[in-house]
């Protein structure tokens, strides 16, 4: 091989010309690996311009913008390639993720659509922010963002989110502080100064004499002479000492204005007289006020002396002076002497003997000194059917009775041709014998005679109730279209009562339905109590007081009204002459038609509202529950009173229009037939039953209509009954 020449070097400003390409020799390499590698490279570099070129095509222009304008943005996928803030996508779900300083960070899939140019914005969320609370005074205090507690007061609030937020602290004994702050957030702490004023006023009482507790809202504070802070608002001070009556008041406090009670003068408490009689229930008057009858505790204001005057039916009335020391209780049993007069009995036959009030008096033939009340009068002989009437002494008067026994032939010939068909309960007896005639000169209002005796114009019940006899009239039930105060089941309609009855003069008490049922309470109404013996009888549901009426009519010898079977009232017995309630007609008669005159609407007359003293109704003293209580008026109770306490009607019948409410015979229909009627005993069949009149809890002029129904199945504490039955 000839060693090729070396070339010279060059020349400084020269032109080197470059030699002719020799082309490698025959046996040379390289030739081959450039054309093997060629359309390789050329190949991929085609691939990938076609598949950028794919992509620009498919990819969409997606703008990218983040609140606050600072963020950082990046999207996760590896190919994404971005200029400033636009992307190139294709569509489907991107990860993107923004983030700035002070803000919660932004993770999340972002889906690009197939439109070519799209934005998506992305907002960032503030992080928390701090709030560090001074106050004046530096007394502890619960702090509300939003009305949720957060933390307390001095010191810092944690994690209050960014925005406007309401701040409120409340410090026990200031007033709550109020304060709306923009929060930063961002983690940034900010401050708030806060200036409590006071929510309570100085107050100063003293009593005479010292040393009365004081309670303020039922929380005793300190005795008398004292001094010290009420809270601002509505607040109740009592004073206590034994002793002396409790005093009590109620203030309205204003923060930083003084209270100053000055000295309360106490009252020597009352003393207590625990008053029992014989025979029981005497009524009784303290001072010429009615307070009950016996037995009974008696208020008696102390020091002084009090006038008692006790009186009963058949006794000489009792006066006695009693004075008690203050806070003393005294117990006193008083006599009574019987009031005396002459009854003559003649009878046939001579034989007979004559029972008084059950008890042996010996022959029939004779004049007897009797207590001028009530009394059961039985003749019996051998051979002849018993005889039991009713027989009431008046002072002043000599009452002579001539009766005839019947045989017993004669009695069972009477009772086979005026025995009447009866439907009675299982089990119960209905008896209709006649067994004597009777005849009298007494010049009494009761006196009878003849087989068949005119009812009496009364009646008493075994438990002591008065029924006043009624023959009938005429009664239009319900209320004109023309009523404004008119209601939809107070539909008119004829009455007629053709039946003779008697309704009760007043509603049956507490104490009489006792006597059925000892362990019964009427609930008090906010410590107003409805259960003293005189106070009609309450919370007692329209089947309990059926339950009554069948007992008090095996008590008095009738036959039960209503059939009763397992304790449940089933059906009635329309030709008994038992105890029963009244019929919605009986009632509505007696309450709104007067012996003279025409139909009222109200029990005192036509006009609302009722004046002074015409009946208990829910006055300016009921409870908060009252409905429609009257301005103006005041009845003296707060709740019921004692039945009998106002004046009676033109019948003589009491309360009809208050007091209480009361549940009558009749099932409830609410749209009754405008069709006339006679004697009608209601609907035959129903789910609850008519009340009638108004009560203590009610003042409102619908309500005090004696038109005006109600209904129910529960007893009530407005709601009681009064008796009735028929007088054949």
């Amino acid at each position: 091989m000839t060693k090729p020449q070396s070339m010279p070097e060059p020349v400084a400003g020269t032109v080197i010309t470059p030699t002719c390409f020799r082309p490698p020799s025959r046996g040379s390499a390289l030739p081959r690996l450039q054309i093997a590698w060629l359309p390789l490279l050329v190949s991929a570099v085609l691939l990938l311009w076609a598949l950028a070129a794919w992509f620009v095509f498919t990819a969409r222009t997606v703008t990218l913008s983040a609140t606050p304008s600072h963020a950082s943005i990046s999207v996760a996928d590896w190919l994404a390639p971005h200029f400033g803030h636009h992307w190139l996508m294709r569509p489907g779900p991107h990860r993107v993720r923004v983030s700035a300083p002070g803000y919660q960070a932004f993770d999340a899939l972002v889906t690009v659509d197939d439109a070519q140019i799209q934005t998506r914005e992305v907002t960032l969320e503030r992080l928390p922010g701090h709030l560090r609370i001074a106050l004046t005074p530096a007394v502890q205090a619960e702090v509300l963002v939003d009305n949720v507690v957060l933390g307390k007061a001095p010191g810092v609030v944690h994690e209050i989110a960014a925005g406007k937020r309401q701040i409120e602290i409340r410090a026990a004994r200031y007033r709550p502080l109020l304060s709306e702050v923009e929060i930063e957030g961002k983690g940034i702490e900010q401050s708030l100064a806060g200036v409590l004023e006071p929510a309570w006023a100085d107050y100063s009482i003293a009593s005479q004499p010292a040393g009365a507790t004081l309670s303020i809202d039922e929380q005793q504070a300190g005795t008398t002479p004292l001094s010290g802070e009420l809270l601002e608002g509505r607040r109740v001070l009592k004073l206590t000492r034994a002793g002396y009556k409790p005093w009590q008041q109620t203030l309205k406090v204003v923060a930083g204005t003084a209270v100053k009670l000055g000295t309360v003068v106490l009252i020597e408490a009352d003393g207590q007289l625990e008053l029992t009689s014989v025979p029981p229930g005497v009524s009784v008057t303290l001072d010429d006020n009615f307070v009950g009858r016996t037995p009974l505790n008696v208020a008696v204001a102390p020091g002084q002396a009090h006038r008692l005057h006790l009186l009963a039916e058949g006794y000489l009335a009792t006066v006695q002076s009693v004075t008690l020391a203050a806070a003393a209780t005294q117990k006193l049993n008083v006599t009574l002497e019987p009031e005396l007069a002459d009854v003559r009995f003649i009878t046939l036959p001579p034989s007979a003997e004559l029972l008084i009030d059950g008890a042996p008096r010996g022959a029939a033939n004779q004049t007897l000194a009797l207590a001028t009340r009530e009394h059961e009068v039985t003749v019996r002989a051998v051979g002849y059917a018993t005889y039991t009437t009713k027989v009431t002494p008046r002072k002043g008067v000599e009452k002579r009775f001539k009766i005839r026994l019947k045989t017993i032939a004669e009695a069972s010939a009477d009772e086979l041709a005026a025995t009447p068909v009866i439907t009675a309960a299982p089990g119960e007896v209905v008896n209709t014998t006649t067994t004597a005639t009777t005849t009298s000169d007494t010049r009494a209002d009761d006196a009878v005679s003849g087989d068949e005796a005119p009812a009496a114009p009364s009646v008493t019940t075994d438990a002591g109730q008065e029924l006043k006899l009624f023959t009938g009239g005429q009664v239009v039930l319900g209320s004109p279209r023309s009523d404004a105060a008119r209601r939809a089941d107070e539909v008119e309609r004829q009455v007629a009562l053709k039946r003779a009855f008697y309704l009760g003069a007043k509603e049956v008490t507490n104490g009489e339905f006792r006597r059925f049922l000892a362990n019964h309470q009427s609930p008090p109404v906010n410590n107003a109590s409805l259960d003293d013996d005189s106070q009609p009888v309450v919370d007692v549901d329209w089947q309990m007081a059926a339950l009554y009426c069948n007992w008090l009519s095996r008590r008095d010898g009738l036959p039960p009204f209503y059939q009763i079977k397992f304790g449940e009232v089933l059906g009635v017995n329309p030709a008994a002459s038992g105890y029963r309630l009244p019929t919605e007609a009986e009632w509505e008669w007696a309450a709104r038609v007067p012996p003279v005159g025409a139909a009222t609407v109200f029990a005192w007359g036509d006009r609302y509202p009722p004046p002074g003293r015409s009946g208990n109704y829910a006055d300016e003293s009921a409870p908060p529950l009252a409905k429609g209580a009257l301005r103006g008026f005041r009845d003296g109770y707060a709740v019921s009173a004692p039945v009998g306490s106002f004046s009676p009607n033109l019948r003589g019948l009491y309360d009809l229009g208050g007091n209480v409410a009361e549940w009558v015979n009749d099932y409830y229909d609410a749209a009754p037939p405008a069709i006339a009627t006679v004697d009608p005993l209601g609907p035959p069949s129903g789910t609850r039953h008519v009340i009638k009149g108004a009560s203590w809890a009610q003042g409102a002029a619908t309500e005090l209509r004696l038109s005006y129904r109600a209904a129910g199945q529960r007893g009530r504490n407005d709601v009681g009954f009064r008796l009735a039955r028929y007088a054949q």
